[in-house]
């Protein structure tokens, strides 16, 4: 795979709330909430894993959903999240850890459910890395334990991402972001290049996600510590299919 600058997302993270404003957090997280709900009795405590900024888990918790812990692989995006979460007084913790080792934030007593969301998933490039992500989730959650995540198809790659560019300037500073697919690696590249102002270069860095076959989620899921409860069609209770955009997996610790 090319390497391109910044580690994902290290230098984006100043601007990621920019780029991504157009998302409608508050209707994620309402979204979680009534997956909770509607396969599960109410939990004491929630974990959500690649929290990014901590748009959603933010929201969450606004809407009275229990989340008491917000984890991301990098440093600078949850910079952020604590800013945020400090200006709103909202007393969530935020801590780094990568989704295949969760060492690093085992809790004393097992979360009751958790979440990933936004693709986050996709960015586990192998089937391993998938498996490893679950039993370390499962490793933090208690018996019965749902815990949602989603990822995106091949057909949302075809329709908006096989060769999109977008430009666009903000306060300080100006990007450019190029995404395209490669279909026979089943590879999802988006390339940022970020010009700050007052800074000589621009920062360049390289997004990948692996587009898996939704079968091969639903087998490294029927391998795992977990039982699948759910594939939705993203944002809906209709079933999920490879004809969707994005499909939310609901899954229970066994």
């Amino acid at each position: 795979m090319e390497s391109a600058g910044s580690p994902p997302y290290e230098r984006l993270a100043a601007i990621y709330d920019h780029v991504m404003r157009h998302v409608d957090y508050r209707s994620w997280a309402g979204y979680l909430r009534d997956l909770l709900a509607r396969y599960g009795p109410s939990p004491a405590s929630v974990i959500e894993l690649a929290c990014g900024t901590g748009s959603v888990g933010l929201e969450a918790v606004r809407l009275k959903v229990p989340v008491v812990l917000a984890v991301d692989l990098c440093e600078a995006m949850l910079q952020v999240a604590r800013e945020k979460a400090l200006r709103a007084g909202i007393a969530l913790d935020f801590r780094r850890a990568d989704l295949r080792d969760l060492s690093p934030v085992a809790p004393p007593s097992p979360f009751a459910a958790g979440f990933c969301v936004y693709d986050s998933f996709n960015y586990l490039l192998t089937p391993d890395d998938l498996r490893t992500a679950l039993d370390q989730v499962h490793g933090i959650l208690s018996p019965g334990g749902l815990f949602i995540f989603d990822v995106c198809t091949e057909r949302n790659s075809l329709r908006y991402f096989s060769d999109f560019e977008d430009r666009e300037e903000g306060p300080g500073f100006s990007y450019e972001r190029h995404s395209f697919y490669d279909a026979r690696e089943r590879l999802q590249m988006n390339r940022f290049r970020i010009r700050f102002e007052g800074e000589a270069a621009p920062a360049e860095e390289l997004h990948a996600q692996r587009i898996y076959p939704l079968a091969e989620v639903r087998a490294v899921v029927a391998e795992s510590p977990f039982e699948l409860v759910a594939a939705h069609d993203g944002f809906t209770f209709r079933k999920g299919s490879d004809q969707s955009d994005r499909v939310h997996f609901v899954i229970r610790s066994r």
